[in-house]
Order: structure tokens, then C-alpha cells, then sequence
């Protein structure tokens, strides 16, 4: 018997493939579909992502118009988020319900809300038959509590129109606030020789600001380091170093001026007396005036010459000058005159001249450092001769200081000043 033998199958090379070809297109469409996927989805974070600086834009800008009676915060707020985030931007839909859209509201008298939405068109993920996406993005801002503290130089240099402009421009700077007086705070310097709290930080301050305001007159020197200095004083803008910063009120001070420091505040012993005086200098470079200032009414105090320096005890002789007592400045413990000690006799006039000009300077650059230091912001407006330099550096930055060559400019610089509350975001 014999056994049958059979020969074996072979698989058809055609079959195997056709199956190969169709694996890998199936495999390449589905890592296509992947592919277009991440690119979508990296292109939808682009999309919300860009959404929401224009939300963020658009309640900002809003905010910072949130007191401006001359304009509509919620159609500003608006109008600045589709100036970031126009249609068809980034491949969204360019018309019908999935343009990209803006809704405002205004929940308090503070804030301004806005609300974006649009749909994301794919393009590539629609091989997966992945439709339109929607992208939604909410931002806030709201005007913080706000604290203003005017500092104005009344000195004899403001005689006739530059005072008056400037109270014309001081009483609109008012008005930009009034919608929010019961929530803000703004208070009043004004100084010459002299500086005087005419108005304590305070709410519902239009009505007694713009009486202190129109009270003001000009006279005497200029005495702008105590005139800082008095910002942190009783009235003035208190020290928030123990507030969490969440509750904080923006501070700012505007210090206007249309000339150079000329006088400063300091005490000085004689005889074993200590005075607190006005002490002014007749230009820089120029002479130190006799006699000493009363701080306080700005007047003379009679017979109190502050010259010839020394250690405030002594008689002394200077050259050919009689015999007269010595007077100590304790101002040169903090600002000695080079070559000399505190309590040096016969500072020879040129150089105690010349270092009174810097000193002056100096002082009132210190006073205005340690207010930057708390967070307060110092806007500076100089007019006419006033020192550029020395106004840009009192400035908390070089463009916040605002320069008025003519008086009649001074109100609508004021107004510019006045738009620059900043805002803090809120999301």
C-alpha cells in the first residue's frame, strides 16, 4: 500500500500584499488624525491664550476710564479687546455666531468685566471629522483704592497768571475724581516758604479742595524738601508697610513746581538753643539769606541770622567780623560740608553757598526716595524755568515728570497726569 503525498499551499504573494498596503494606510491615517490633532489642539491653547489678553486688555483699559466723565468705560473696554482680537484672527470663524465676540459689564462701580468667546475652525482635524471648537476667556479689572496727594508751589515766582492757571488746573484735576470721592482720597499741600496742609487725605474732598485751592497766594522761596517731607506726615499719606498688599490703596503724590528748591527746614542751635527754622538762599549760586524763617507762618524770626556757623555755643570771630554767637546746622550731620565738620566755625561764605544749592537738592531727593521706597508714586509737573533734571529725578521714572512751558498748558497736563491712575488686574 502505498501512502499518498500531498504537496503543500503556498500563500498567494499578491494577498499578503495587499493586506501590508492596507495596514499601513490605516496606520498612516490614523497618524495623520493624531498629527492634525496636536497641531489643533496647540493652535486652540494659541487661540483662548490670545482670547484672553484681549479680555485682559479690554477690562484694563476700561477700568482706567472707569471716573472719566467724558468717555464710556464699558465701549472702551470693548472697543480695545476687538483691537487685540479682531475677526478671523488666528483662523476663527470671520462672521456668523462663531465670530469672535466681547460682553462688558460693570458688577460695581469699580469694575469692569469682559467676557470673549469665539470658535476655533480646524483644519486639519477634520479628517477625523472633529468639527469647530468654542474658546471662551473671562478677564477683570478694577480701580483700587486710591490715595492723591497734591503738592503745590505756591512761591513768589507764581505771582498773577501762572496762579492762577494752576488753580484752574488743580480744580479739574478734582473733577476726574469726583465720581469716586466717597471711595478715593486726595489731600492737599501747598508751599512757599512755608508748607502747609491746607486740606488733610480725606473722601468727599471737591468741595473743601477746591476752596483751599482757590484760597492759595503766591509768595515767599521755595521750600520743596519739606514740602515732600510733610506728604508723610500727620495728614498725609499714611505708611502702608503692615498692610497685606491685597489691601493696600494706590498712593501717588503730584508735585508741582515752576522753579529750583531754594529754602529748607532744618534745626539750628544757638547759644544752646535749638530752632526750628526756614533757612533760604538767594539763587544757585547765591548767598544765604539772614535772618532765619519761621516754618510755620513763613515770617522772620528777628535778630536770628544763622551765620557765622559753628558749635552753636560759642562766640566766635570770623575774619573781620565782630564777635557774634555761633550757630550750629545739625543739617551738616547728614550733610556735611566737604573739608569741614558739623560744627566747623567761619564756613567761608563760597563754599557754604555753594553747598547749601546741593544740599537743598539732595534733601529733597532723599525725602522723595524713602516715599518710593513705601510704593508711592511721585509724578512731577515742572513749569516754565524749573530744573528739568532735577524734576525728572524727583519723579518716581523720568516719564512721569510732564513739562508745562507756558502756564495756559498746565490744565490739560494736569488732565494727562490725572488719566495715569494705574489699575490693578484682577483675574
Amino acid at each position: 500500500m502505498h501512502a499518498t503525498h500531498r504537496s503543500p499551499r503556498h500563500a498567494d504573494p499578491r494577498r499578503e500584499r495587499g493586506a501590508v498596503i492596507i495596514a499601513v494606510a490605516l496606520f498612516l491615517f490614523l497618524m495623520l488624525g493624531f498629527l492634525a490633532v496636536g497641531v489643533e489642539v496647540g493652535r486652540w491653547y494659541l487661540v483662548r491664550a490670545e482670547l484672553s489678553k484681549s479680555v485682559d486688555a479690554g477690562a484694563l483699559e476700561g477700568a482706567r476710564n472707569i471716573t472719566n466723565p467724558y468717555a464710556d468705560p464699558k465701549a472702551i473696554a470693548r472697543d480695545f479687546a476687538y483691537a487685540n482680537f479682531s475677526n478671523a484672527y488666528l483662523g476663527t470663524s470671520g462672521s456668523g455666531v462663531g465670530a469672535v465676540g466681547f460682553d462688558v459689564t460693570s458688577p460695581t462701580s469699580t469694575q469692569i468685566l469682559v467676557t470673549g468667546h469665539t470658535t476655533a475652525e480646524n483644519i486639519f482635524a477634520q479628517v477625523l471629522n472633529v468639527g469647530p471648537v468654542a474658546v471662551a476667556s473671562a478677564g477683570a479689572a478694577v480701580k483700587r483704592p486710591t490715595q492723591i496727594m497734591l503738592v503745590l508751589d505756591r512761591s513768589g515766582s507764581m505771582s498773577g497768571q501762572p496762579i492762577a492757571d494752576l488753580k484752574v488746573a488743580a480744580k479739574g484735576f478734582l473733577n476726574y475724581f469726583a465720581p469716586t470721592q466717597d471711595k478715593d482720597k486726595v489731600g492737599l499741600i501747598s508751599f512757599s516758604t512755608a508748607v502747609k496742609l491746607d486740606r488733610a487725605l480725606g473722601n468727599n474732598f471737591v468741595t473743601p479742595m477746591t476752596t483751599a485751592i482757590n484760597a492759595m497766594s503766591a509768595g515767599g522761596w521755595t521750600n520743596s524738601e519739606d514740602a515732600i517731607l510733610q506728604v508723610s506726615r500727620t495728614g498725609g499719606l499714611p505708611d502702608q508697610s503692615g498692610t497685606p498688599v491685597e489691601d493696600q490703596a494706590f498712593q501717588q503724590v503730584v508735585f508741582f513746581s515752576d522753579g529750583v528748591p531754594t529754602a529748607f527746614r532744618g534745626n539750628f542751635e544757638r547759644g544752646g538753643v535749638v530752632t526750628d527754622a526756614v533757612v533760604a538762599i538767594s539763587d544757585c549760586p547765591g548767598s544765604v539769606q539772614n535772618p532765619a524763617m519761621n516754618p510755620i507762618t513763613g515770617n522772620n524770626i528777628s535778630g536770628y541770622n544763622v551765620t557765622p556757623t559753628g558749635d552753636g555755643v560759642s562766640s566766635i570771630k570770623c575774619g573781620s567780623s565782630p564777635t557774634a554767637p555761633s550757630v550750629y546746622w545739625m543739617a551738616f550731620n547728614t550733610y556735611p560740608v566737604p573739608g569741614y565738620s558739623p560744627t566747623s566755625g567761619c564756613i567761608p561764605n563760597a563754599t557754604l553757598n555753594t553747598h547749601m544749592c546741593n544740599m537743598i537738592h539732595a534733601m529733597a531727593l532723599d525725602n522723595a526716595d524713602a516715599l518710593k521706597k513705601r510704593g508711592v508714586v511721585i509724578y512731577t509737573i515742572g513749569l516754565g524755568d524749573c530744573d528739568k533734571t532735577f524734576m525728572a529725578n524727583l519723579a518716581s521714572t523720568p516719564d512721569k515728570f510732564y513739562y508745562a512751558p507756558n502756564s495756559s498748558d498746565l490744565q490739560a497736563i494736569f488732565q494727562q497726569v490725572a488719566q495715569q491712575i494705574q489699575l490693578r488686574l484682577v483675574q
